[in-house]
């Protein structure tokens, strides 16, 4: 048994725990939920993977597919785990909470934000804000290619920042769903040239019905640049305009309401000031 903690990264718990709670809860509460017994072995079979690949793959040193396993499995996880917390965003609640959040965001901004923004649309333009909104799946991944070649211990800090980032976005997201204005995007939208199709393409193969509140892509981009910020200073300089387009892209693009994205800054700052305080506390090793 201490073997088996000794192989287990923090990281690993994360995961091992989050799917774990998804099970129970779609056992005790999911009753409601379409398709819940697939959920729960696909939760279960990502627990029996993490085990595979830290436990008992340890005495195989030989299988090099076994080390980038053990060091990038959590990105195979991250955008299934945000495709279901939507599809299981009802265990908690019934029906989302859109009409309540678009109220706060009026209330804050003083009107639909994403209606306004839309009234400049040409095409260039439209395709460059695409273009920074697809932009985030490169930024998530930098700043982890950069520790990992130059074997740096901090990437695995990096790891686990990311994902307990995006694991408390998913347990919010199925505790209190809102899916936001995106059938808007698709109608203000419909055609475009090389950017514009392809963000229609990821979001009807992987679209999640209820992960808008906060913005996931507002809160890891401000975590993922400041990392990529620590590691690659002169690169990350002249990104911060593409992340503050992604950012604006979100609302502009109808993907967001303005209330979603203003959480998401507010979040991922927040989220930076604590992870430093407790690393300051305990030390860089504490989360590895």
């Amino acid at each position: 048994m201490d073997g088996f903690k000794k192989d287990f990264r923090v990281t690993d718990w994360l995961f091992y725990n989050y799917n774990a709670i998804v099970v129970i809860l779609l056992i005790l509460r999911g009753h409601h939920v379409e398709y819940r017994w697939l959920y729960c072995h696909s939760n279960f079979l990502l627990i029996v993977f993490i085990n595979v690949i830290v436990n008992r793959w340890r005495f195989r040193p030989e299988l090099k597919i076994r080390t980038l396993l053990r060091d990038w499995y959590p990105y195979l996880f991250f955008f299934y785990l945000h495709w279901e917390s939507g599809m299981i965003g009802d265990i908690l609640f019934v029906g989302t909470f859109d009409q309540m959040v678009e109220q706060w965001g009026q209330a804050i901004v003083g009107s639909s934000l994403h209606h306004v923004l839309y009234n400049f649309q040409p095409l260039w333009f439209a395709e460059y804000v695409h273009f920074s909104y697809f932009f985030y799946y490169i930024l998530i991944i930098l700043p982890a290619y950069f520790l990992y070649k130059d074997d740096n211990p901090q990437f695995h800090n990096f790891i686990f920042d990311i994902s307990l980032l995006f694991l408390i976005h998913y347990t919010i997201f199925y505790m209190f769903p809102v899916v936001g204005p995106i059938e808007q995007h698709l109608t203000k939208f419909p055609d475009g040239v090389f950017f514009i199709p392809i963000m229609q393409f990821i979001y009807h193969i992987g679209d999640s019905p209820g992960g808008a509140m906060p913005s996931s892509h507002v809160t890891v981009s401000i975590m993922a640049w400041y990392w990529l910020y620590l590691v690659r200073p002169k690169i990350a300089w002249p990104l911060l305009i593409i992340t503050l387009s992604l950012i604006f892209a979100t609302v502009y693009l109808s993907y967001h309401y303005a209330i979603d994205s203003i959480v998401g800054i507010i979040f991922g700052i927040f989220f930076l000031y604590i992870m430093e305080f407790l690393r300051n506390k305990h030390g860089d090793r504490a989360f590895i």
